[in-house]
């Protein structure tokens, strides 16, 4: 009467979808904290050989693609839990379930991607059905960075910034990047012709990456830039009692052997105060640092009740010159969707410190003072959509980047996070410095390397001289906007061209 081993989805869930969902959690290897980006390269031709070996039905392959995706983004986005266990008593509970719900909402694309490949497929044709596959799944990439918001973390192409792959960020940024990894990985499996396509597509974006990268060793003259990184768990952060001992640690670290230094940069939300409200403020940065400093505050205008996460821009006597509004702000972290209705049962926001949500923000983000080069700032979560930096920043030499990785912890969050800046430096051909609370505050060249950084936990400063940037890349060039609207359009007209050949060969 009731034999479970009679029922499929049973057997292919013991069988398929874990070998689906296993492959997903070793993919995730590419990303920090182990770091081993050609792995994913083997690791999605495998997926791709077995899944046109099994042959799913439409059904089935959503449910492969779903499990490939979840042991993917569950291992990714570990560090997701953090922000809950930084107050555990009042969230913790919440902890697993947002690490679940999200990994199962960004497995729906890969689902979904796998599910449209299996539409009139007969599987007669390897190369077709796996060309289609990859466009599928590059396609969804691109879906999950813009849709609800975006969250393009962890797409393929940051994985590589480290190698000479990575360095083709520069011609067309992370999606064409993302595509070309998947549809070489898919390839290399359908036979001679495929593998050779593979071989050829690898070796020339990397002999390209090779010949691109040479000694950056140009500094803008008499530029020097200090990072601070004030090390300040996320749990003692807003303590009021502790504030002046926080602002006290900032300022420490700002003014040994200030001589040289042209400007200071301390992270997001470098202070607890306002600082429209405090005018000592001003006088401290005048008497103890005499330099230009740039810092992340909140910012609240009383007669609009509206909240901000801003980074200013103080001149020697510590008067305001400049400021920026975070434009892209973090779900729940920043902000409450359907705000109203959580706010009557108690919700709010992760970062919000209890007075209301974060309103995002319209000034833009260049910024220039003295003799400076001008610069534009990024905040926190900004960095990782490279769209977004890549259209708001304008005639600017270098980058800063304000972060407060505490909220991600130690184990991956803050490693992954510095990988999408390198990406952006790569896109860019801009240097970039980065502060933050804690993390990994560093100094980026415009190919991508770490010059110089501050361990993760690690309290301190670090001194550069600001390199020239390299010019202008072909991405920035022509724009994100254009590129990835470009892809959008190649991809769909080559799932278009699948479908049409699938017909063609049922008919035969």
């Amino acid at each position: 009467m009731w034999k479970i081993k009679k029922i499929p989805f049973f057997q292919n869930f013991r069988i398929q979808y874990f070998i689906f969902a296993i492959s997903g959690c070793i993919l995730s290897l590419s990303h920090p904290p182990v770091a081993i980006p050609y792995i994913m390269v083997f690791v999605l031709a495998g997926i791709g050989w077995y899944w046109y070996r099994i042959k799913p039905s439409s059904g089935e392959s959503f449910f492969c693609g779903w499990s490939f995706g979840f042991g993917y983004f569950l291992f990714s986005l570990l560090w997701i839990i953090e922000p809950f266990l930084v107050r555990p008593n009042e969230t913790g509970i919440l902890a697993p379930f947002a690490l679940i719900f999200l990994t199962a909402g960004m497995s729906v694309f890969w689902g979904l991607a796998f599910w449209s490949t299996t539409q009139k497929n007969n599987y007669r044709n390897k190369f077709v059905s796996l060309f289609k596959l990859a466009a599928c799944l590059s396609l969804a990439e691109l879906f999950r960075s813009y849709l609800f918001t975006g969250f393009p973390w962890v797409i393929f192409g940051v994985a590589f910034v480290e190698t000479p792959l990575g360095q083709s960020l520069s011609l067309f940024g992370p999606y064409w990047l993302t595509t070309m990894i998947v549809l070489f990985s898919f390839l290399s499996i359908t036979g001679s012709k495929g593998l050779l396509i593979a071989i050829t597509g690898f070796f020339l974006f990397s002999l390209y990456g090779e010949r691109r990268i040479t000694d950056n060793e140009q500094f803008e003259p008499s530029v020097k830039v200090r990072v601070v990184q004030p090390n300040i768990p996320q749990k003692l952060k807003w303590d009021q009692e502790l504030g002046d001992s926080h602002l006290n640690t900032l300022f420490k670290l700002s003014e040994n052997n200030l001589e040289e230094i042209d400007l200071i940069i301390w992270p997001e939300t470098a202070v607890q105060f306002f600082l429209e409200h405090d005018k000592e403020f001003a006088k401290k940065v005048s008497e103890r640092l005499g330099k230009v400093i740039i810092l992340g505050a909140r910012k609240y205008l009383m007669n609009q009740r509206k909240l901000f996460n801003s980074a200013y821009l103080l001149d020697e006597t510590g008067q305001l010159q400049a400021s920026y509004d975070k434009k892209h702000l973090v779900p729940f972290g920043e902000y409450i969707p359907f705000a109203i209705l959580m706010k009557k049962v108690g919700f709010v926001a992760f970062a919000s410190n209890g007075i209301t949500g974060f309103t995002e923000g319209n000034i833009q983000n260049r910024m220039t003072i003295g003799n400076i080069p001008a610069f534009a700032v990024i905040i926190c979560y900004e960095s990782i959509f490279s769209y977004e930096v890549d259209e708001n920043i304008s005639e600017v030499e270098w980058l800063i980047h304000l972060t407060n990785d505490a909220w991600f912890g130690s184990y991956s969050g803050p490693q992954q996070h510095l990988m999408h800046l390198q990406a952006r430096a790569i896109e860019q051909g801009l240097p970039v410095f980065r502060s933050a609370n804690t993390g990994i505050s560093a100094f980026i060249d415009p190919y991508g390397r770490i010059v110089d950084s501050l361990d993760l936990n690690t309290e301190g400063y670090l001194d550069a001289q600001l390199s020239k940037k390299i010019g202008n890349t072909l991405y920035s060039n022509w724009g994100a906007k254009k590129w990835n609207t470009l892809l959008f359009c190649l991809i769909v007209l080559s799932i278009i061209l699948c479908f049409i050949k699938d017909d063609q060969l049922s008919k035969n």
